[in-house]
């Protein structure tokens, strides 16, 4: 499976966050799938590859923290890096063992490049 085929999971609740997100990726020409819902979310991973997951830390029906946990519990997708967005001053991810941690955390507000800068590391430096 090469880089092509794999897409970027954004789960978000706001669309026009994840709206942005798209665009950001669409220049490095990432294909991008959105859910608003963790379920929906473990449901896409079942369903097709996804090469990065971007996933806010507050979903209407879970955690961003229990949707990675379910991330990292499925020999599937445990190797498939989590990007969280996290609300300015939260500091839960901070006392996470490594191993349930997310690969990276960005505060909210950001910057396009910071997102892009990230993405770029897994999906094309890394070529996950």
């Amino acid at each position: 499976m090469n880089i092509q085929d794999k897409k970027v999971l954004i789960v978000e609740r706001d669309t026009g966050i994840a709206n942005m997100i798209r665009a950001i990726l669409g220049i490095v020409n990432i294909q991008v799938l959105h859910v608003q819902l963790g379920q929906d979310a473990i449901d896409e991973l079942d369903n097709q590859p996804i090469g990065m997951i971007i996933g806010e830390s507050l979903m209407p029906d879970m955690s961003g923290y229990d949707l990675l946990k379910h991330v990292r519990g499925n020999s599937k997708t445990e190797q498939v890096p989590f990007l969280m967005l996290i609300p300015e001053g939260e500091t839960r991810h901070e006392t996470l063992p490594k191993e349930q941690a997310a690969d990276r955390y960005i505060t909210k507000p950001f910057t396009a490049r910071k997102v892009l800068d990230i993405v770029k590391e897994f999906i094309v430096y890394k070529g996950l």
